[in-house]
């Protein structure tokens, strides 16, 4: 036992080195403990947005049979709509404040009742219900917008050396929640299906379509309870490490002088961003139209459609997971 403490010590104070000057063994701990929390909230935004991809179109039907697939594009453009307006509006509220804690517990607490008032969308009216639906995507999609200032954070509380590992776990962390969202949503279609048991007859229902919003539910309050002060203290060793590359020893009250000295290469950082702009588009394509896709093509129910679906996700995420953990190696 005594080996292994000596081990373990040892290795921390490896890690240590390479940071001093920079921040203390406590501030290095605290500094990891805000970035794995980051890693958890990646995963909670990411289940969040897959669990109910899935089961949109058949809910959808079940609230108003008569709907058409047009009125599908309105519902999956809501959330998307609003996470490209909200984006930089979170950025910008989060370099403003100098806080990422501010915008994540209210996207947090807005991820909280969205979900619950999707998985409530039974007790309007059929007339109205399809109306509210797209009113809780977009808000998911508010929610959701968070993941910037979440990736802010990791660069702002990583060393050079640390980012490339960093954000590879935060991108593993997000696949990981593609994972586990259609894995839960087959799991609870298998156990509830399309009925389900009513919880106040003839208004809600527990079932495979409102069940996940509870899942959401519980999972973003824990979440905004871990980012409470109490638990996440934020950390920025970036800007320190800039200022000592710079020659800068004087605190400085603000970052921006530091980050005005630095050289911004603009075309590698849209070109990333055209990137990944493609590779969310045919997700969000692909997830979306698959549903209704398959029960046209193979005349499957509700319930075979969003069982089979959610495996083929999750298989797909799995060959991403298996990509993912390799970055970090192939990125040396």
């Amino acid at each position: 036992m005594d080996r292994l403490l000596c081990c373990v010590t040892r290795r921390e104070s490896r890690k240590v080195n390479k940071t001093i000057g920079l921040e203390t063994f406590e501030e290095r701990r605290t500094r990891w403990r805000s970035i794995r929390l980051m890693y958890l909230t990646m995963f909670v935004m990411s289940t969040g947005f897959t669990i109910i991809l899935t089961a949109v179109w058949p809910y959808l039907t079940k609230l108003d049979p008569n709907v058409g697939k047009e009125f599908l594009g309105f519902v999956t453009a809501a959330g998307p709509l609003a996470e490209t307006i909200f984006s930089p509006i979170l950025g910008y509220w989060s370099n403003k404040s100098g806080s990422a804690r501010q915008p994540l517990l209210a996207t947090l607490a807005l991820m909280v009742l969205a979900s619950a008032g999707y998985s409530l969308l039974e007790a309007f009216p059929a007339s109205t219900a399809k109306y509210w639906m797209i009113i809780t995507r977009f808000l998911i999609g508010v929610s959701a917008a968070n993941v910037t200032v979440i990736r802010s954070y990791i660069s702002a509380a990583t060393t050079l050396d640390e980012r490339t590992g960093a954000t590879s776990i935060l991108a593993l962390c997000q696949v990981m929640g593609y994972i586990f969202g259609p894995v839960v949503q087959s799991i609870l279609t298998s156990l509830l299906g399309n009925d389900g048991f009513p919880i106040i007859e003839g208004f809600i229902s527990m079932n495979m379509y409102t069940s996940v919003g509870w899942v959401i539910v519980v999972l973003s309050s824990i979440n905004f309870v871990l980012l409470l002060p109490q638990f996440f203290t934020e950390q920025h060793i970036a800007v320190r490490e800039e200022m000592k590359t710079q020659g800068i020893s004087t605190p400085l009250p603000d970052s921006q002088p530091v980050w005005k000295k630095s050289k911004l290469d603009y075309l590698a950082a849209f070109s990333l961003i055209f990137g990944y702009f493609v590779l969310v588009f045919n997700i969000a394509l692909l997830e979306n139209l698959g549903i209704p896709i398959v029960m046209d093509q193979f005349a499957w129910t509700n319930e075979e459609a969003v069982y089979y679906m959610g495996i083929v996700m999750a298989v797909g995420a799995i060959i991403s997971v298996t990509v993912i953990a390799l970055l970090k190696f192939v990125c040396k």
